[in-house]
């Protein structure tokens, strides 16, 4: 239960201010502990993200320019992703309207919390932006879910200091160091 209401804070804070994506948490808990918490951990984040953002989306319809001040001072997101994903929330750009902007963003690296800080300045409803947040994020946190089970399962126990622990934290923490090293040269932060 508790590795369950980690991953939803994590959900909570990443979509608001936090800089790592909740995929991080929710891998390790289905690496460490299988399928079943992995999956379990990929509800609470998405539901985690539904409440961080529509909090944030709560602030932004009352303070427009504070709230995108607040998103654009993250790491690795530089003025220029926000225009874009604005863009395309807007329609104006690779996407028409939030659902096929948020799914093109969660799929291009592009912070989920700039749609969150962003909504309400272009016209559309929390409650929107409130029911797609699962609908768009849990797709990838089960999916991260699914492949450290699958890292789980194939890391049978061993002899000697190659304990199924450390070498599962071992590939995790490769894994994971190799995309945020790949992300954050690619935005520049």
């Amino acid at each position: 239960m508790g590795l369950t209401w980690f991953a939803f804070l994590w959900g909570v804070a990443e979509a608001s201010l936090f800089f790592v994506v909740p995929d991080v948490p929710v891998s390790l808990i289905a690496l460490a502990c299988g399928w079943r918490a992995g999956l379990r951990a990929a509800v609470a984040a998405a539901a985690g993200a539904m409440v961080g953002g529509t909090a944030l989306a709560l602030f932004a319809s009352h303070a427009p320019e504070a709230a995108i001040a607040l998103v654009d001072a993250v790491p690795a997101i530089p003025t220029a992703m926000i225009a874009r994903m604005q863009a395309m929330m807007a329609g104006t750009e690779s996407a028409t309207g939030l659902a096929g902007a948020m799914i093109l963003a969660s799929l291009s690296g592009i912070p989920y919390k700039i749609a969150a800080a962003s909504a309400p300045g272009l016209g559309i409803p929390v409650w929107e932006l409130a029911l797609l947040t699962p609908l768009v994020r849990l797709p990838r946190f089960v999916a991260l879910a699914g492949a450290g089970a699958v890292l789980h399962a194939l890391t049978p126990a061993m002899p000697g200091w190659l304990q199924p622990v450390r070498v599962r934290l071992l590939l995790a923490a490769l894994g994971w160091s190799a995309f945020y090293v790949a992300y954050w040269s690619k935005v520049g932060g």
